[in-house]
């Protein structure tokens, strides 16, 4: 395997690390941005209620989301070793 190939299979393995970890991320912002909103409303300074429910949310997507990042990362790997053994 050249030095062109060894880039691009780098480069693929971080794109698919980025859209991997994209769901878990986005639903943290959106629900850290919720959370803290409604404490500010209700004038709640306790940090506990945001992490928790941040927790929670992560957790939840990732069983959402662990079939299809399993997938990508099993496809990725496969097609890595294809070209590795090219």
């Amino acid at each position: 395997m050249d030095s062109e190939g060894i880039v691009r299979i780098t480069s693929e393995a971080l794109m698919l690390c980025l859209l991997v970890s994209l769901p878990a991320v986005l639903v943290a912002a959106m629900v850290g941005l919720l959370v803290s909103f409604v404490m500010a409303i209700t004038s709640l300074q306790e940090q506990s209620i945001s992490q928790a429910a941040k927790l929670i949310a992560v957790i939840v997507t990732l069983m959402v989301a662990a079939p299809w990042g399993a997938n990508a990362v099993l496809r990725f790997a496969q097609s890595a070793f294809r070209l590795a053994l090219q």
